[in-house]
């Protein structure tokens, strides 16, 4: 380890503990310039010994600790850090800790945040602007209009932006941000804004237009409004002619996105290789463009696309080098068509098809997909026992199912599953109300790095499912169906795995 310059520590599960983590620390080498690290087994107290050499820092699974975590990180890397990411949702944490890091740190170029509510994300940033004028990257949640308007006003010209608004007070996707945006970041290469409530007005021609002439430059564009966007197909067309150099594309719920704006993409954007066009209007002839233009591309989403058909998505098959594939809901969508994109893609790694017509002899074809990491298949009427033991024998690194109302499923499809599936980190099983006690049992056992399990509307589980998730050392969240379960049942739990979220049928508990 001594040579080691990077080292990705994510996903060490209970393992990754306080004595275990000292231990690795003390074999880090001076070499070691970036670290990505899972805290959620670590004390504050943890950190307190890291290298001294890390210029960049990755914390995630912070959802239990104080800011003397963050003050630890300051004190020990003071005046180093050029790149830092947070993600954590819960623990005693306020902006306090990150004007610390941002203070002691002012050559920072790279600060990302991703938190809940009880951190005041915008004064954060707003210090982090102030005190660290290099900063070219910003990935944050629930910014203010007011926070854009004194980061720019402070000089900050991002090249990479990430936003998620989540709370109605932040900012929305409309013209007013992008016009912002596009005219204090001439040189932005990264745009991706994601909405999760209604904006007062949609995104139209001029927030299109403005982007396109002021920032060219852009490689990734992701825009995930809530409401539709009305912008024109001429707007979106002229949007690709500017940005020539497009490598990652995500227009979601265009209202207006048909064929002509794929066709002017895919023949402009040669290097094209993220493509997600969700709620759009597209055809078949748009999947055919693809399929012919686009054989660098890597990932496509056509959830909720409903005039395609089961032709036009075979002709995904021809792409060749897909990894991720998001089909849910998405029309046209059958054996077939499911057959054909698994086969011309081997090395799938991602793969959605909820709500498709698919059933067991689909999944003979997705099972020959060895690299598979993630798998989604709710709704999926037609799914029995004997296509998801196809899963477990041929996707072993799989670390994500959702098998949410797949209603003939049983203990004996997830006992095949954990057994065959040893890395699986979360497992989504809503409403399969064949399920009993085994499943949980057999998961919790066997599947040492499991960190989500969802069991909602499971109604023949009982009170001995408790005994076995304590054997489940790496769960974070567990959400389970009331039916027999009894509040003293959650209590004993809650008692003995009290920074586990535990939720009944989606509702938090206590």
């Amino acid at each position: 380890m001594k040579t080691l310059t990077f080292l990705d520590l994510k996903n060490g599960g209970f393992v990754m503990n306080d004595w275990y983590f000292a231990t690795l620390t003390k074999r880090m080498g001076s070499r070691l310039r970036r670290l990505e690290l899972d805290c959620w087994h670590l004390m504050d107290s943890s950190l307190e010994n890291l290298p001294e050499s890390i210029e960049e820092l990755v914390l995630c699974g912070c959802d239990h600790h104080s800011n003397q975590i963050l003050f630890n990180v300051s004190c020990r890397l003071k005046g180093k850090l050029r790149i830092f990411a947070w993600s954590g949702f819960g623990g005693s944490i306020s902006a306090k800790g990150f004007e610390d890091v941002a203070l002691n740190n002012r050559c920072l170029t790279s600060f990302m945040i991703d938190c809940g509510s009880t951190v005041d994300v915008n004064q954060a940033v707003r210090t982090v602007a102030k005190n660290c004028p290099l900063l070219k990257e910003l990935s944050a949640c629930n910014l203010t209009m007011e926070t854009l308007v004194f980061m720019f006003e402070c000089g900050i010209s991002l090249q990479r932006f990430r936003h998620k608004q989540r709370q109605i007070d932040s900012f929305h996707i409309t013209d007013t941000t992008l016009t912002l945006i596009a005219d204090n970041c001439p040189l932005l290469k990264e745009l991706n804004l994601v909405e999760k409530t209604i904006a007062e007005s949609a995104v139209t021609d001029s927030g299109i237009l403005h982007l396109a002439e002021r920032a060219s430059a852009l490689r990734i564009l992701k825009l995930k409004p809530i409401q539709c966007s009305i912008a024109s197909e001429v707007a979106i067309m002229q949007l690709v002619n500017f940005c020539g150099n497009l490598s990652h594309v995500e227009l979601s719920n265009f209202k207006h996105l048909s064929d002509p704006p794929v066709y002017e993409l895919v023949q402009k954007c040669v290097n094209l290789m993220e493509l997600s066009l969700d709620y759009s209007q597209i055809s078949d002839t748009s999947l055919e463009l693809i399929s012919i233009h686009c054989k660098g591309l890597r990932s496509i989403s056509l959830k909720c696309c409903r005039k395609l058909t089961d032709l036009g998505i075979k002709a995904l098959h021809q792409c060749g080098s897909l990894e991720s594939a998001n089909l849910g809901q998405a029309s046209g969508l059958t054996d077939g068509s499911l057959t054909a994109i698994c086969t011309g893609n081997p090395h799938l790694k991602v793969l959605v098809a909820g709500y498709g017509q698919v059933s067991d002899k689909g999944l003979r074809a997705v099972a020959s997909c060895m690299h598979l990491r993630e798998l989604a298949l709710n709704n999926c009427s037609h799914v029995t026992n004997r296509g998801i033991k196809q899963i477990a024998g041929g996707c072993p690194m799989l670390r994500f199912i959702a098998l949410s109302y797949c209603e003939h499923i049983t203990d004996s499809a997830v006992i095949s599953l954990a057994k065959g599936c040893p890395r699986l980190l979360k497992v989504r099983l809503d409403g399969c109300r064949l399920l009993s006690n085994p499943s949980v049992r057999i998961l919790s056992s066997t599947n040492k790095k499991l960190r989500y399990l969802s069991m909602q509307h499971c109604t023949k589980l009982t009170d001995d499912v408790f005994q076995y998730l304590l054997m489940a050392l790496s769960l974070r969240f567990v959400d389970l169906g009331r039916g027999k379960l009894t509040v003293a049942g959650f209590e004993a739990y809650h008692m003995q795995r009290p920074l586990v979220e535990i939720c009944i049928d989606g509702r938090p508990y206590p």
